[in-house]
């Protein structure tokens, strides 16, 4: 059914007058005339009595009459859905974020749903490797990883992060080689598989540093491994972002050197890059800094 002959049926309708009909829909009077005779013909009745002025509907025209709006409106309000959705303007969004961005990626969400506030977003915890083979496989849209990221993915780099070395709030250090002053106390570590990116990074910094922490207790999740260092059970080498999530209890020294510095950002298929996922990107985009591409945020707080 042809959605411009059930706007011109309605119109006329409304109108009972060619002219004012036509002008009304931006058409030709003979432009209205072959809409209605076409939807007449599939129909195979008239749907009007031309011979009276105004132009009155038959009996076929107002029983059909009602059925036609409702159709109208159903199709206006699929196009302006369809055209929302292509925009960005509403659907769903699927998010992973890792330990370098848990306090990073919530924030740039909050800020795409305050300019996009009808699109759904869900959020989950990957490590990046995941959350790569997750935005492959059609299952992530948008993914906030450490940084590098292959070819096939689009990308875009959105701030730094720092290896640190996380002490209970009341311990005193010297300022002169921190890092070596803490070889005798225990260490806690965050099990390889929940950030084998961060666990790669820290065993290439100790390498190179030529630092051997004893490791005497791990966990499962950053939350678990700061919070037993704000106890007082151990130290922890950190990124140096997740000071954020427990302010004050702690204190954080910044680990020196090229290996301990990394890029997070945000990858994405780019096949997909349209619709909502689009649109995030464009937010995001917007947000940073044109000279760096860095977020308009503090991320170290050290």
């Amino acid at each position: 059914m042809d959605i411009e002959r059930l706007r011109a049926f309605c119109t006329l309708a409304d109108h009972g007058n060619f002219g004012r009909a036509a002008e009304h829909l931006h058409i030709t009077q003979p432009g209205l005339t072959k809409r209605i005779r076409g939807l007449e013909h599939t129909l195979g009745g008239l749907l009007f009595d031309r011979g009276r002025q105004p132009v009155v509907l038959t009996q076929l025209g107002r029983q059909l009459l009602p059925s036609a709006q409702r159709l109208l409106r159903e199709a206006e309000g699929f196009l302006l859905e369809a055209r929302r959705t292509a925009a960005g303007e509403t659907g769903t969004l699927a998010v992973g974020f890792g330990l370098s961005t848990i306090t990073l990626a919530p924030r740039i969400i909050n800020r795409c749903r305050s300019v996009a506030p009808n699109v759904a977003v869900t959020m989950d915890d990957f490590s990046s490797r995941e959350m790569i083979d997750l935005i492959r496989r059609d299952e992530l849209d948008l993914g906030f990883v450490r940084f590098p990221v292959s070819d096939d993915l689009a990308s875009f780099p959105l701030a730094t992060d720092q290896l640190a070395i996380a002490v209970p709030a009341d311990l005193q250090l010297e300022d002169d080689d921190r890092p070596h002053q803490l070889q005798s106390r225990e260490f806690i570590a965050l099990r390889d598989a929940r950030g084998p990116g961060l666990a790669g990074q820290i065993r290439t910094w100790c390498h190179a540093n030529s630092f051997h922490p004893r490791i005497g207790q791990q966990a499962d999740d950053i939350q678990t491994v700061l919070a037993l260092v704000a106890a007082g059970l151990g130290c922890a080498i950190v990124p140096a972002s997740s000071r954020a999530l427990l302010p004050g209890r702690l204190k954080l020294f910044l680990l020196p050197g090229s290996d301990a510095v990394w890029r997070v950002g945000a990858a994405w298929m780019p096949a997909r890059n349209t619709g909502a996922l689009a649109r995030a990107i464009e937010i995001i985009r917007a947000w940073a800094e044109p000279d760096t591409g860095d977020l308009k945020i503090p991320l170290l707080q050290v």
